[in-house]
């Protein structure tokens, strides 16, 4: 097999009568049902015929087969296409007019790969992974591959920064700048609340009380306690004489 860094997994489908955003919708949903985990994972959708082909891969560098893919199936529809998948290889044929899927086993992965490892492509690019299409008739004694080389920059299947922790991220700077706005506001505003000044608790009213009852006899009664001029006053009253 081809030297230089390939995806671990690769699978192909195909879905009929749908549209793009449908086809990539489902291709994201597969991909994190059926991969052990979505980080640095890819996918892409190619058109064809009456549907969409789909290509995910695990690791990588995540550029896609499906466009010289999807052109040579067009091309060969009696074809085989053999696509590295990690230490095995993925086929793709035409079954019922509708292209179909499955990974090799290790042993016949084994003898296409040593087919596959003294091809070299003349319009590869460095050491990106290629596939093969095995046409479907060629002269006894004689097998002619096409190459499947890479090409367009697949899809993340889970973005580099979650969407939700992106949201959450706005959301917070987002609150903090209105408090920090707010605050400014407070602290350059005219009409902010004076601080609390310094008072001596024994000048409140309920601490007057036994000054007042000091100032009251038996005869007589506090009418009245006033704060003027920074002090307190009480003024007292004689009790009435009794009516007769």
């Amino acid at each position: 097999m081809p030297g230089g860094r390939q995806a671990t997994n690769v699978m192909f489908g195909y879905l009929e009568g749908v549209e793009r955003k449908d086809a990539e919708s489902y291709a994201r949903a597969f991909g994190r049902r059926c991969l052990k985990t979505s980080e640095a994972c890819w996918y892409s959708v190619e058109p064809l015929w009456s549907g969409y082909l789909y290509e995910i891969h695990e690791g990588g560098p995540g550029f896609s087969f499906l466009p010289a893919l999807a052109k040579e199936i067009d091309a060969n529809p009696g074809g085989v296409a053999l696509v590295p998948s990690g230490r095995r290889v993925f086929e793709v044929t035409v079954r019922n007019g509708r292209p179909v899927g499955a990974l090799l086993s290790e042993s016949r992965s084994r003898e296409v790969q040593s087919r596959m490892a003294v091809v070299q492509p003349a319009d590869r690019i460095g050491d990106r992974p290629f596939g093969l299409i095995v046409p479907a008739w060629a002269p006894q004694g004689h097998v002619r591959f096409h190459a499947i080389l890479t090409s367009r920059r697949m899809k993340r299947l889970t973005p580099a920064v979650p969407l939700q922790l992106t949201a959450g991220a706005v959301a917070f700077l987002t609150g903090f700048a209105l408090l920090l706005g707010g605050g400014i506001t407070y602290f350059w505003s005219p009409h902010r609340i004076a601080s609390a000044r310094n008072f001596d608790i024994n000048r409140l009213p309920h601490r007057q009380w036994e000054t007042v009852v000091s100032a009251i006899t038996a005869s007589s009664y506090a009418a009245k306690l006033e704060f003027k001029d920074g002090k307190w006053t009480i003024e007292t009253l004689d009790e009435p004489e009794p009516r007769r």
